[in-house]
C-alpha cells in the first residue's frame, strides 16, 4: 500500500489530483499556489509525512516556516494529531521570527553576550516608551498613539526592505531618520534587540558566520515555508542564503492573491519571480475550494482577475450555489449597525450554531459595533483587540468637555479643553485658577482674576451658563455644540496641517462618538456608557469563541473561515482609502489599489455560506461613496448573471411574481433587457437594474 492509498485508509485524508502532485514533490524548488480553502495545511503536514515515511528523510532535517503563533500551533498539532504515531522524531515547525530569535541565540552563546529583547514574551523594557521618548527629544512635543503607530510601521518596513538610504522617502513621521538613528543607536549602546532586529540580526551572523550558515544548511536539509506571499525582502534572503541557488530543497505554499501585508515590507513579487530565482522551480496549483459555495467561488475568483499582477488561477469548487453575495446600503452608521443585527438575528434564528464575523478595514470600525452588539444582547469577541480608542487625545478631550459641565470644580477637566472652545482664556488665566485652590467653580475662581479684560469676564460668565446648559442636554446636541459652537475643530485643523495627522481620522473618532451618544439620554449614560465600553472591549479577547460573533479587521481575519461573513463600512474611504486612490490618480501607481483589492478579496473568501458586503451612505455627518470595490463585485454578479440566464428559464420577480424569460436582447452598451412573460402580460425590465437591487431569482 503506498502512502496515498494510507493515509486515505488510515487516516480519512482525501487528496485531490493537484495535491497529490504537490504532496509527492521530494527534491529541488517548488512553489505551491494554494488558493482560499484548498487544503493547503492538509497538503504541508502531507508532505512531512511523506518525506519521512516515504522516501526516508529524518524529520529533524524538515523546518517549516510561517508567520503568526496561532499558524505555526495549527501545523504543528495537525501533523502531530494524525502523523504523530507513525513518527517518533519531530520535525520542527517555527515562525520565521522564532527561528531567527533562534539563530541569534546561538550566535550570543557563542560571544558570551546577551541582548535584552524589548517585544515580545521576553520584554523587558518598552520599545513603545523609548520611542516616546526619543520623539519627544528631537521633535520637542509628544507624540500620540496614531503617530506612534505609522512610525513602528516605517521602521519595520526599513528593515523589512532593507532599505540604506532613507534622505529620498517621503516617511509620514516627522524627521524619521533622526529617530531612526536615534533608536538604532540607543538599542546598540543598550544591548536591546526588538522583532525587527531578530531579522536583521540573523541576516548579518548568517552572512558574517560560514560555520554558523553551515550548521543550519546541514541541519535543516528541507525547508518549507507557508503563507509565503508574506515574504518581505530580508526573508527571502535569508531563505535564500539557507537553501542555497542550486539544487535546493525549498517547498514554498503560497497565493499572490492574498499578499496584503505590504506596510510590513510583504511584497508578491518575490512570489512571482521564484521561478527566476531557483534554477529548476516546480510550479502546482491547489485550486480547489472546498471551503464555499459556488457563488462564493465565482464571483470572488471573477474579482480578484481584476488584478494585474498575479498568477493566473481557475479556482472551482464542488460545493452547491446557494447565494450570491448581498450587496446593501445603509442610511448611515446607525442604519448600518441595525442592519448587522438584523442579519445576525436572522443567521441565528435559521441555525442557532451559525458561525458568524464581522469584518471591517480599520479597528476603530469595531466600537460603535460592539455598543450595538452589546445593547442587543448578542454575545461577541474581539479578535486583535488591542484598541486606543479610549485614550486617545480627542475622545479624552470631548469627554473633559462633559465632565466639566456635570461638575465645574473639576479642574483636571478644565485644564484639558480651556483653550481647545474659543473663548480667549488665557494660560495666566488658568494657572491662578490652579494656584488658587478655590474649592468652587473653576470658572468663578478666574472671574475673581484681576488682569481680566471686560470682554473677557462677559465671555467667562456666558461660559458658565454654557456648561450648565451643556450638562442637561442629551450627548448628541453637545457634541454638536462643541463641534460648531466651541469650533473645537479649528484648533484640530491647524494642529493636522503641522503635523501632518490625517483631519479625516479624527472626524472618524468624533463620529464613534456621535453614533454612541445616539443611543445615550443623557451626558451622565453616556459617560457610563464609555467606561462600560472600554471595559467589555478590554476584556472580549481571543479567548473561547464557541457561540460567539467574531468581530475582526480583514488583515486579521486570514486564514479564517465562517458561515456567514459581513463586511461592514465598505466607503472608498476605508477601502481602497484615500492615500491609495490618491497615489492611483496622482502618479498612475495601482500597486496599492491592487493591494487593497487583495484584502478585500480575502474577506470575501472568508465566507462559507453567507456574504454580507454593507456601506453606509453617511459616515461621520458626511456623504460618502461606496468602495469601488463593490461596483466591481456588481459587475462580476452582473457578468456571472448574463452568462447563465436564458430563454425558458423560470424566475420570480420580487413585485410581480413567477415568470418566464421569453426573449433576451443585448444592447450597444454591453446591457440586456429581458422580456419575461408574467402570465400573459410581457414585461421587459432591464437586467443590470434587477440584479443590482435584487428583483429577480433565477431558477438555475
Amino acid at each position: 500500500m503506498n502512502f496515498i492509498e494510507l493515509i486515505d485508509k488510515k487516516y480519512g485524508i482525501k487528496l485531490n489530483e493537484q495535491q497529490k502532485q504537490a504532496v509527492k514533490h521530494v527534491n529541488g524548488p517548488a512553489l505551491v499556489l494554494s488558493g482560499p480553502g484548498s487544503g493547503k495545511t492538509t497538503v504541508i503536514a502531507a508532505r512531512t509525512a511523506y518525506l519521512v515515511m516515504e522516501t526516508g528523510v529524518n524529520p529533524e532535517s524538515i523546518m517549516t516556516l510561517t508567520f503568526n503563533r496561532a499558524a505555526r500551533y495549527e501545523m504543528e498539532h495537525r501533523f502531530s494529531k494524525v502523523f504523530g504515531s507513525e513518527i517518533d522524531k519531530k520535525a520542527y515547525f517555527s515562525t520565521f521570527h522564532s527561528f531567527c530569535n533562534l539563530l541569534v541565540r546561538h550566535y550570543e552563546k557563542r560571544q558570551g553576550r546577551r541582548f535584552k529583547r524589548i517585544e515580545g514574551n521576553e520584554d523587558l523594557s518598552s520599545k513603545r516608551e523609548i520611542l516616546k521618548n526619543i520623539y519627544l527629544q528631537i521633535n520637542e512635543s509628544n507624540i500620540n498613539d496614531d503617530q506612534l503607530e505609522d512610525l513602528i510601521n516605517e521602521i519595520s518596513l526599513v528593515k523589512n526592505k532593507m532599505l540604506k538610504d532613507l534622505d529620498g522617502i517621503n516617511f509620514k513621521t516627522r524627521n524619521f531618520v533622526r529617530i531612526f538613528n536615534a533608536f538604532e543607536e540607543y538599542k546598540r549602546a543598550n544591548l536591546l534587540m526588538d522583532f525587527d532586529d531578530m531579522l536583521t540580526y540573523a541576516y548579518a551572523i548568517l552572512n558574517k558566520c560560514p560555520d554558523i550558515l553551515m550548521y543550519y544548511k546541514n541541519r535543516y536539509k528541507y525547508i518549507q515555508v507557508d503563507e509565503g506571499q508574506d515574504l518581505s525582502k530580508i526573508q527571502f534572503e535569508i531563505l535564500k542564503m539557507l537553501v542555497g541557488p542550486k539544487d535546493c530543497n525549498l517547498f514554498i505554499v503560497a497565493d499572490d492573491d492574498q499578499s496584503i501585508y505590504g506596510f510590513r515590507g510583504a511584497e508578491p513579487q518575490y512570489i512571482l519571480e521564484i521561478e527566476q530565482q531557483f534554477e529548476g522551480c516546480r510550479l502546482y496549483r491547489l485550486e480547489k475550494n472546498y471551503r464555499s459555495t459556488r457563488n462564493i467561488v465565482d464571483v470572488s475568483s471573477e474579482f480578484i482577475k481584476r488584478n494585474h499582477k498575479r498568477y493566473d488561477k481557475n479556482h472551482r469548487t464542488d460545493n452547491n450555489f446557494k447565494s450570491d453575495p448581498f450587496i446593501i446600503s445603509a442610511k448611515d452608521e446607525t442604519d448600518q449597525q441595525n442592519l448587522i443585527i438584523k442579519i445576525i438575528k436572522e443567521k441565528l434564528e435559521d441555525d442557532e450554531n451559525m458561525d458568524i464575523a464581522v469584518l471591517f478595514r480599520n479597528n476603530l470600525s469595531s466600537v460603535a459595533i460592539i455598543d450595538a452588539l452589546d445593547r442587543n444582547g448578542i454575545h461577541f469577541r474581539v479578535r486583535q483587540n488591542r484598541l486606543d480608542f479610549f485614550d486617545h487625545w480627542l475622545v479624552q478631550d470631548i469627554l473633559a468637555f462633559m465632565r466639566f459641565a456635570l461638575d465645574q470644580t473639576d479642574v483636571e477637566a478644565f485644564m484639558r479643553i480651556y483653550y481647545k472652545m474659543n473663548r480667549f482664556i488665557s494660560k495666566a488665566m488658568m494657572e491662578y485658577a490652579v494656584t488658587a485652590g478655590y474649592k468652587e467653580s473653576v470658572i468663578d475662581v478666574i472671574l475673581k482674576f484681576d488682569g481680566l479684560q471686560p470682554y473677557q469676564r462677559k465671555t467667562m460668565i456666558e461660559l458658565k451658563i454654557e456648561f450648565k446648559r451643556l450638562a442637561g442636554w442629551n450627548p448628541v446636541k453637545v457634541l454638536d455644540y462643541i463641534e460648531n459652537s466651541f469650533r473645537y475643530f479649528d484648533g484640530i485643523r491647524e494642529y493636522c496641517e503641522m503635523t501632518g495627522l490625517s483631519i479625516d481620522y479624527l472626524y472618524g473618532l468624533f463620529g464613534i462618538l456621535m453614533t454612541i451618544a445616539r443611543r445615550c439620554e443623557s451626558v451622565p449614560s453616556f459617560l457610563e456608557r464609555m467606561v462600560e465600553l472600554k471595559s467589555i472591549i478590554e476584556s472580549s479577547g481571543d479567548g473561547e469563541s464557541e457561540g460567539y460573533i467574531t468581530l475582526t479587521t480583514l488583515h486579521s481575519s486570514k486564514g479564517l473561515e465562517y458561515d456567514c461573513v459581513i463586511m461592514a463600512d465598505l466607503n472608498n474611504t476605508e477601502i481602497p482609502g484615500q492615500y491609495a486612490l490618491g497615489k492611483f490618480r496622482k502618479d498612475n501607481d495601482a500597486s496599492l489599489i491592487e493591494e487593497e483589492r487583495r484584502l478585500f478579496y480575502v474577506g470575501m473568501t472568508r465566507a462559507r455560506k453567507y456574504l454580507y458586503l454593507l456601506w453606509p451612505q453617511v459616515r461621520n455627518g458626511f456623504k460618502e461613496p461606496k468602495s469601488l470595490f463593490i461596483d466591481e463585485v456588481e459587475e462580476c454578479l452582473n457578468k456571472k448573471a448574463q452568462g447563465q440566464v436564458r430563454a425558458g428559464m423560470i424566475v420570480q420577480h420580487r413585485k410581480f411574481g413567477r415568470g418566464i424569460i421569453n426573449a433576451l436582447y443585448r444592447q450597444d452598451d454591453g446591457n440586456m433587457l429581458i422580456e419575461i412573460d408574467f402570465g400573459g402580460i410581457l414585461r421587459k425590465l432591464d437586467f443590470k437594474t434587477c440584479i443590482e437591487n435584487r428583483l429577480l431569482d433565477f431558477q438555475l
